[in-house]
């Protein structure tokens, strides 16, 4: 009776296992819809693509310091948590400390297929951190790519654009290597810390609306123009941004602009990390560490 009791015991464990071990599974390489979460890594920028069937994309991998940054701290926590221990792609959209600081940690400890950069590298003097990206990516083996013009790559379905903007003679920002990502009726923009020559370089480029958009420069005043959000008439915007932070990031003038279009703006200060989920057939999804924060359709 003992014996039996136990072996009972034993294989509600085993099936436990096994159930919560093919939920991890699925999420991971049988899932077929476009997932898409930006961390929470305060007055940064870092977000992580999952497209469909289990290919993986960083974007940014936030700050910090030397000693304490947000790579060790919170992304590779993150990503072991959701099973990711290879980055097929990792785009950095600019050098600046607050979105490059955290790759390092990304870069030595996890597998990384390929690094994207902006070709127009001409910082002047050349960043530290940049530098320090390139050596250890050399050391790690990883395929580094210098983009100059636009290039288009096809993932599970998923077009996938980068965008190399501004010129040598553009502020740092504006030098920015920006992404693209269309799944079925759905579009996505990242937009890394572009401000307002950038952004006129992209009303140019762009006849179409996004569904999601990654709110320019932390909500500074330099972006978010009245032109170019009426332009790409996002539906959901979300400001990755550090709480109660000492630049007034986001500022109120934009954040009406965003109100006054009827865009959903979403702040990593105040949802913490949000996950959105697009379907094949157009269904999006927004969760946030609050909880769930709204469904819609791309049309």
């Amino acid at each position: 009776m003992i014996f039996r009791s136990y072996s009972k015991t034993n294989l509600l464990i085993i099936v436990l296992l096994a159930f919560f071990l093919f939920k991890r599974l699925y999420g991971r390489f049988w899932n077929p819809n476009l997932v898409v979460t930006f961390f929470d890594v305060g007055q940064g920028d870092s977000a992580l693509v999952q497209f469909p069937y289990g290919s993986t994309l960083l974007i940014d991998g936030g700050g910090g310091w030397k000693s304490w940054d947000m790579g060790t701290r919170v992304l590779i926590p993150e990503l072991s948590r959701l099973g990711i221990l290879r980055l097929d792609h990792v785009v950095l959209s600019h050098p600046d400390n607050d979105h490059a600081l955290g790759l390092g940690a990304v870069l030595k400890w996890l597998k990384v297929g390929e690094l994207w950069l902006h070709k127009n590298l001409s910082y002047s003097p050349k960043k530290r951190i940049l530098a320090e990206i390139e050596q250890l990516s050399d050391s790690r083996g990883v395929k580094k790519n210098l983009v100059g013009g636009v290039i288009r790559r096809t993932i599970s379905k998923v077009d996938m654009d980068l965008i190399p903007l501004g010129n040598q003679k553009s502020s740092r920002n504006d030098q920015a290597l920006i992404v693209v990502l269309r799944f079925g009726k759905c579009q996505m923009l990242f937009t890394g810390d572009i401000e307002k020559e950038s952004e006129r370089e992209l009303i140019e480029r762009f006849r179409e609306k996004f569904h999601l958009l990654k709110v320019p420069h932390h909500g500074s005043l330099t972006s978010s123009g009245w032109k170019f959000l009426s332009s790409i008439s996002p539906n959901w915007a979300v400001i990755s941004v550090g709480f109660k932070n000492t630049y007034g990031h986001p500022r109120k003038e934009v954040l009406n602009r965003y109100k006054s279009l009827g865009v959903q703006l979403f702040r990593t200060d105040f949802h913490g990390a949000l996950r959105f989920t697009f379907t094949p057939s157009g269904e999006m999804r927004c969760e946030s560490f609050l909880g769930d924060c709204g469904i819609g359709k791309c049309d």
